[in-house]
């Protein structure tokens, strides 16, 4: 559009020129061609010089559109097709998200043979087939996307990993895994997978060791590792139980001080002995750490025990209530163990008094069903009835 604009503007000002000297001296001019001889005024001759350099102009501009035509058509061709892969492929992710997943591959596969973005095309007709359930096409439309892109190896055979973990086939996904970090050790998502792998089997240690390089990488977000963290200790802890207290407490002993230092874990590690057979030793741990911070994660813990000194254990409990007042969160779980410890001790009063103030705070099982054996042994039947009756109901909500 400039350039017409130009060539206009020096038209008109060479037009102007020529009227100009047209006016002040029409001139003349004379040709001859053999025998021919033309005699017109110099305006005329110019005027019909302008018209065939113009037509000429006409005539190499429609040369020049022909030559080019195949190239402009190509272009248009070339850009229609871009335009109905970008629709296609707008179409294909919505179906793909909105759960049309054959319709989805459909479209993926139309132009699964482009050359240009051919890859998005092959990851999406997977995709598709994954959804589907299609192992075998999703593999194969894998493998031959690893052919054409080899570049593109890595990324292809972690998204198989994630896929082959989606359909809880673990052996494979670790094979890749395993190969993949060898080949990229700080990879994050490769970290994330692997660690994701070991937390589905049950292989604690492993997690545990995969923890430092997820910090580091900073590849998930601190509050899932923290969680990831308490998780696989509280996981090894329950596998060492078989072990006994000395696997137990070198475990507990060997992993951080500020990780023992967490309630859950320190919780974990208390029930873990008790399961070893050393209830008593879980049982004074707690209690301890209670005198020193009240904690109703850890109170709540006590009633789980049954320890072998149950006189030593119901004075501590009833030594902490007086410390920490009826009002305060941890009265209840301290009623229900200091009742419990009672009724071990056929102090029933004192059973029947610590159930009462158990139920008063917090309504459980468990404290009905005490409080209706201590009323029973008393002899109060129907009271023991009632809640019997009730601790049904409460377990049953």
């Amino acid at each position: 559009m400039r350039r017409l604009f130009i060539a206009l503007l020096l038209v008109v000002l060479g037009a102007g020129a020529i009227a100009l000297l047209a006016w002040r001296d029409p001139g003349q001019a004379t040709l001859h061609w053999g025998d021919w001889q033309v005699q017109t005024s110099l305006i005329a001759l110019l005027g019909i010089a302008v018209m065939v350099m113009l037509l000429i102009g006409l005539i190499l501009r429609l040369l020049s559109l022909l030559l080019r035509a195949p190239t402009l058509l190509r272009q248009r061709q070339a850009r229609r097709r871009q335009e109905r892969a970008l629709r296609d492929l707008t179409q294909g992710v919505i179906s793909l998200i909105e759960g049309a997943w054959r319709d989805a591959e459909q479209l993926f596969k139309r132009h699964g043979e482009d050359a240009q973005g051919g890859l998005v095309w092959l990851i999406g007709t997977a995709l598709a087939a994954h959804r589907q359930g299609a192992s075998a096409r999703r593999d194969d439309t894998l493998r031959l996307a690893e052919q054409r892109y080899p570049e593109a190896t890595a990324a292809l055979r972690l998204l198989q990993a994630e896929m082959l973990l989606h359909e809880g086939r673990d052996e494979g996904a670790l094979s890749l895994l395993q190969a993949l970090h060898a080949e990229a050790p700080r990879q994050p998502h490769v970290l994330r997978l692997l660690t994701e792998l070991h937390r589905r089997r049950g292989e604690w240690d492993a997690v545990l060791q995969r923890l430092p390089e997820l910090t580091r990488l900073r590849a998930l977000p601190e509050e899932r590792l923290l969680e990831l963290e308490e998780e696989a200790v509280e996981g090894r802890l329950a596998q060492l139980i078989p072990q006994g207290r000395e696997a137990i407490d070198a475990f507990w002993h060997d992993i951080r001080r500020s990780l023992r230092g967490r309630e859950r874990l320190f919780a974990a590690y208390a029930l873990a002995l008790a399961a070893a057979g050393h209830p008593q030793a879980a049982c004074e741990l707690l209690l301890k750490a209670l005198r020193e911070r009240p904690s109703t994660r850890l109170a709540s813990v006590l009633p789980q025990l049954q320890p072998t000194q149950p006189k030593s254990a119901l004075e501590a409990t009833e030594a902490l209530l007086q410390r920490h007042g009826e009002d305060s969160p941890l009265a209840a779980p301290l009623h229900l163990f200091a009742a419990r410890q009672a009724w071990t001790l056929d102090l029933w009063g004192k059973a029947r008094s610590h159930a009462e103030a158990a139920l008063a705070r917090a309504p459980s099982t468990e404290a009905h069903a005490l409080l209706a054996r201590a009323l029973e042994r008393e002899g109060h039947r129907e009271q023991a009835l009632e809640h019997a009756l009730k601790g049904l109901d409460q377990g049953t909500v």
